[in-house]
């Protein structure tokens, strides 16, 4: 060995390769310096990498080169383009939407509060203040609300069974009777009205058995709270209170006067949940749902449902009016002439409902129409606030690009500024073209005519509009 070598390798210890020993031998792994051959897939492995050096760089291209030719590279640019505006636009409505004050939003979703009790209030305002309420919640409209929705409750419960196969028509037993036409005796129903006898359902006793619980414990827990309440009365009357007891009631009754419904309103409800309640047990006694006394039941309950519903809105209504008047006064005229409303809604509710009513009273008249927002988009306090700066951002762009010199430039700023898109003008007489060459008759659309008509009067509203100094100005107002 040569010198150097010697120095340069350890002298004190000499490793020697390990005999191999195999799974024959103590299933014992080898030591990692032992020399292996390539496994199976090893070698495919490196026969898939090898034959990637052999593909022709042409193909390789043509698979990253996304860009393409003159025309890709032009629309390529042109997307990215659109992308980066529409990323700073997002940034631009967010931005702001939280810089204008003051704000009212309408809310029925509360994540950490209470759902369903005639809205949550939230009032923000410039100073970085925000107050919750919800007025309905001192009062008696929950009680009543949800005896306005139980016959639509039970609706939903028998609902997916009245186009149950195996009917019972008035007169027959259950089975059908032998030599029968069961294919023109059980044509699916075409209305209710045609249902004479009743519907033998599948399993669905699990459902309306839930149901039956939820409404005999809300009746069992209105009939306790009357009887506490008589029992109450009748030691009051013969002076078993005492002047302290009398204090400590008075002491937990809500600011509001929070009390048991009227006598009549409980007899109402009472007597509309014990019509329910029989309905339903008689149905999961005969395993059936009697049609036609399903119906009656509806129709008895009726004026209930009426009664049941004015209450509870005369309650909302009472207490969201009140709490608005105290923050109109509160903030003075001035802020309140500034003020955005944002009412998050659903479709069944979206053209009108209370709390749309109720602002376009209490708010300056012509502001109505441009500070009061309802959207079916906004699912949190967030995405509210930048609904609203979608419509305050799209109102002040549509103003500054568009102009309003012309009709032409009125109609483009009123559509960015409202419900209709942007190009709904100019895309109406595209859409007829196209039907009429594609052989396809040009129906009356009214509602794309009353779009067009609308844009116009707005224009023109506009027109007369724009020499008044008192005339709503969507920039920003902190």
């Amino acid at each position: 060995m040569p010198r150097l070598l010697k120095l340069l390798t350890p002298q004190s210890t000499t490793i020697q390769a390990p005999k191999r020993i195999g799974i024959g031998h103590n299933n014992t792994m080898p030591h990692p310096n032992c020399p292996r051959r390539p496994s199976i897939a090893l070698k495919h492995h490196h026969q898939a990498n090898n034959a990637l050096l052999y593909v022709e760089k042409s193909e390789l291209a043509s698979q990253i080169a996304y860009r393409g030719d003159r025309l890709k590279e032009l629309k390529c640019a042109a997307r990215s383009t659109n992308n980066l505006i529409r990323s700073h636009y997002a940034d631009f409505i967010h931005d702001v939407g939280r810089n204008l004050y003051p704000l009212i939003l309408f809310t029925d979703y509360e994540v950490d509060g209470p759902c369903g009790v005639g809205s949550t209030l939230t009032l923000y305002r410039a100073d970085g203040s925000q107050t919750k309420v919800s007025p309905a919640l001192q009062t008696n409209y929950e009680l009543y609300k949800t005896c306005g929705h139980l016959l639509m409750g039970l609706g939903v419960e028998l609902g997916p069974y009245l186009s149950n196969s195996t009917l019972c028509y008035a007169g027959c037993d259950d089975d059908m009777e032998d030599g029968k036409d069961e294919g023109s005796d059980l044509e699916l129903i075409s209305g209710l009205n045609q249902v004479i006898g009743r519907v033998k359902v599948a399993p669905w006793e699990s459902s309306l058995n839930e149901y039956l619980k939820g409404v005999k414990m809300y009746h069992q827990a209105l009939v306790s709270a009357v009887e506490v309440e008589a029992v109450a009365e009748d030691m009051a009357q013969f002076n078993l209170v005492s002047d302290e007891d009398e204090k400590k009631e008075d002491k937990h009754q809500s600011p509001h006067g929070l009390g048991l419904p009227t006598l009549e309103m409980q007899e109402t409800m009472i007597a509309m949940m014990t019509s329910v309640i029989e309905f339903c047990e008689a149905c999961l006694d005969n395993s059936l749902i009697d049609m036609a006394q399903w119906e009656r039941l509806n129709r008895e309950n009726f004026p209930r449902i009426k009664k049941c519903m004015q209450a509870a809105v005369k309650d909302q209504a009472d207490a969201c009016v009140r709490q608005l008047i105290e923050w109109r006064e509160m903030m003075g005229p001035q802020e309140w002439r500034e003020l955005y409303v944002i009412i998050p809604t659903v479709w069944a509710v979206d053209a009108e409902n209370p709390r749309k009513t109720m602002m376009r009273q209490l708010m300056d008249e012509d502001r109505v129409d441009s500070h009061i927002l309802l959207s079916e988009y906004p699912r949190n306090h967030g995405e509210a606030r930048t609904l609203l700066g979608r419509v305050a951002g799209d109102r002040a762009i549509g103003r500054f690009v568009f102009g309003d010199d012309t009709k032409e430039q009125k109609i483009k700023t009123m559509g960015l500024s409202s419900e209709v898109d942007v190009v709904q003008d100019d895309a109406l007489p595209a859409i007829w073209d196209a039907l009429e060459r594609n052989g396809c008759p040009v129906r009356q659309n009214r509602s794309s005519a009353s779009c067009q008509h609308r844009l116009t009067v707005l224009s023109q509203d506009g027109s007369q509009r724009s020499s008044r100094s008192d005339r709503p100005s969507f920039c920003s107002h902190a």
